[in-house]
This record gives C-alpha cells, sequence and structure tokens, in this order.
C-alpha cells in the first residue's frame, strides 16, 4: 500500500512539474503581450499628451492591465537618481513573471528612452522597442506552440518510468 501512494506521488510530481515549465511559457507569452501594450500606453501618451517620465510612471501604475507588473509598482523615483536608473534597478528586482534575460534587457531598455531626447526621437524608439516585441511575441508563441504539450507529455511520461522501475 505505501509503494503505491509512493508511486502515485512520484507520477504526480513528474506531472506537475512539466505542467510548471509549459506554464512558464506561457506566462512568457502573455508578459510579452503585456509589455507590447505597454508600450502602446507610452506612445499614445507621449504622442498625444506629451506626458513627462514621471507622468508615464503614475499613467502605467494605475493601470489595471499591467498590475501583474510589480517592477511599475516598486518604481521608486527620487530626486537623487535619474528615472533610467530608478527603471533599471526596478526592473532587475522585479523580473516579470516567466521573461528570459533578453526579454527583461528589452524592458530595462524601454526605460533607457525614455527622457533623454525630444519627443520625435522617443516616439521612434517606443516604435522600434514595439517591433522588437513584436518579434519576441511570435518567437514565444511558437516555442509554446512547439514546446508545451512536450514538458507535460515528458512529465508524465518520466513519472510513470520511475513507477515502472520501482514495481
Amino acid at each position: 500500500m505505501l509503494k503505491l501512494i509512493c508511486i502515485i506521488i512520484i507520477v504526480l510530481s513528474s506531472s506537475m512539474g512539466g505542467m510548471y515549465f509549459s506554464a512558464s511559457l506561457k506566462n512568457r507569452v502573455i508578459s510579452l503581450k503585456k509589455i507590447n501594450y505597454m508600450l502602446e500606453e507610452i506612445y499614445i501618451l507621449l504622442k498625444y499628451r506629451s506626458a513627462t517620465v514621471y507622468e508615464i510612471a503614475e499613467t502605467l501604475r494605475g493601470d489595471e492591465r499591467l498590475a501583474e507588473f510589480v517592477f511599475l509598482k516598486k518604481l521608486e523615483l527620487s530626486p537623487e537618481r535619474s528615472f533610467q536608473q530608478c527603471w533599471k534597478a526596478a526592473v532587475e528586482e522585479n523580473v516579470p513573471c516567466g521573461l528570459k534575460k533578453s526579454d527583461s534587457a528589452l524592458l530595462i531598455e524601454i526605460g533607457n528612452r525614455l527622457g533623454k531626447s525630444d519627443l520625435e526621437d522617443q516616439l521612434g524608439a517606443v516604435r522600434l522597442r514595439q517591433a522588437e516585441t513584436e518579434a519576441a511575441v511570435s518567437s514565444a508563441e511558437n516555442e509554446y506552440m512547439r514546446k508545451a504539450r512536450l514538458y507535460r507529455s515528458l512529465g508524465v511520461l518520466a513519472g510513470v518510468f520511475i513507477a515502472i522501475m520501482l514495481i
């Protein structure tokens, strides 16, 4: 009886591991789409309101669709440090769920471009980052389609394999 319970726990544990890795791929896609939405909001704020970086930060903080981005809530703006330094520190400390290093580097680059040049250059930089983000979303979706089912299947099969070895 105890052996059967251990086998069931092993199969469930490995299955959950496969589901975890599959979910992390899905979370990356979701986070990248939210970054793209955030970039669109930044573009609109710059183009139609000529918003400062502080107004942009406040608007993004209050946006419910971006509530999962903890770095926006933790973005501490201070007169001693530039906006870019504050943005980078917040992103590095609170990387959104599922993002790779290249994705978080893109997020840091967004903050580095805001408030450093004239309006037209900022708008161009935002559009460039949007194109990069859309490419990353496409790549992440393809990766999810290719690997998510594989991770789930491998998790179950590994658990079954270990269970058979124990029997």
